[in-house]
């Protein structure tokens, strides 16, 4: 294996590790769910192992880390505290996402989402990380033509082909893998249903808010899968990785919810290394 070769496998490992670190942070501090855990961190890389073709990392995992460090500023604000500068700042983490892959720009709208829920409508809270991005983006291409790159071209994030792409269906490990993954979601998605009915207005506000972010990777994926045939894997392994520890915290077994995890650990092995 050349030295190139290496360099790319540690910088995606550290980008993986970096990014099920972040989300057992956000999850976390953010009490989305009703104990703390770290069996997200666990999930995600076997999801991204389970679900991934056997590329190192693409621009998508690179830009993940910026999109959750914008989440978590813009989901700490409360109905009564001043919000326009964590909403600033999100935006300008999110424009630095948007410059790593330019589909994160569709985040701005799990902010103005969260804003929405959490907040009583102000105009100056929608237009401030829409200028952020916006002014990220800005100072991003006066840089490179004070450079001499005149030819910026942020399509090449999504147009070109994807290093770790999802691999759904493929070999009979991902089969296995995915019906695993299936099941898991589909009782997951029972147990998320009655946490949201338990909790108070602030945590049904928030999962309302991951749910936005959910359903926006999912328009992400389809539009990508339609426009060049396949789509990041992280796009599907980070919804997948929070929404199954719902069915893992608290199972009616506790045998069963251990059993689950070993298996889709072991099986996402298989895909590696079969």
């Amino acid at each position: 294996m050349s030295g190139s070769l290496v360099a790319k496998g540690v910088a995606g490992m550290l980008l993986m590790i970096l990014t099920a670190l972040q989300l057992g942070a956000l999850i976390n501090d953010l009490e989305l769910m009703e104990r703390r855990n770290h069996l997200v961190a666990f999930l995600f890389p076997v999801a991204m192992a389970g679900i991934g073709t056997d590329g190192l990392y693409d621009p998508a995992l690179l830009g993940m880390p910026f999109v959750l460090w914008s989440l978590r500023l813009a989901w700490r604000i409360d109905n009564t505290g001043k919000a326009l500068q964590p909403l600033f700042d999100a935006g300008l983490l999110l424009g630095l996402a948007t410059l790593c892959y330019l589909p994160y720009a569709l985040v701005l709208i799990v902010l103005w989402a969260s804003a929405s829920v959490i907040r009583p409508f102000a105009w100056r809270e929608y237009l401030l990380p829409l200028l952020a991005i916006g002014i990220m983006l800005y100072i991003t291409w006066a840089l490179l033509l004070l450079s001499g790159f005149e030819h910026w071209q942020p399509l090449h994030t999504v147009m070109n082909s994807d290093q770790h792409a999802a691999d759904l269906f493929g070999s009979t490990p991902r089969k296995a893998f995915m019906a695993l993954l299936v099941v898991l979601l589909l009782v997951a998605l029972a147990a998320f249903n009655a946490s949201y009915a338990r909790s108070i207005i602030r945590g049904k506000n928030l999962r309302s808010a991951f749910m936005a972010l959910a359903l926006t990777f999912v328009v992400a994926m389809l539009f990508l899968r339609l426009l060049k045939g396949s789509f990041p894997a992280v796009l599907a392994a980070l919804p997948a990785a929070v929404i199954a520890c719902y069915a893992l915290l608290q199972p009616r077994r506790a045998w069963l919810g251990e059993v689950a995890a070993l298996s889709l650990f072991a099986i996402a092995l298989w895909v590696r290394w079969a």
